[in-house]
């Protein structure tokens, strides 16, 4: 298992979602073949899974745009 957290250098998609959504940490979990990104804001920790990281960018993505919409 293996934790890192992503910055704007390595990935330069997260500023404007941290800009948007008030995300102050964005941390990278491989554990085998299952990949997890977790955003990190005041409201909470949201998650998204996947096979690599760029799917489970685009479903922690998700997760906090449906979260706001319904607020």
């Amino acid at each position: 298992m293996s934790i890192r957290i992503l910055t704007e250098k390595e990935y330069p998609r997260i500023a404007k979602i941290k800009k948007e959504f008030d995300i102050f940490r964005i941390v990278d979990v491989k554990k085998g073949k299952l990949e997890m990104i977790e955003f990190f804001n005041k409201d909470g920790v949201f998650r998204g899974f996947g096979k690599n990281t760029k799917v489970a960018y685009k479903r922690a993505k998700k997760a906090v745009k449906k979260y706001y919409s319904e607020v």
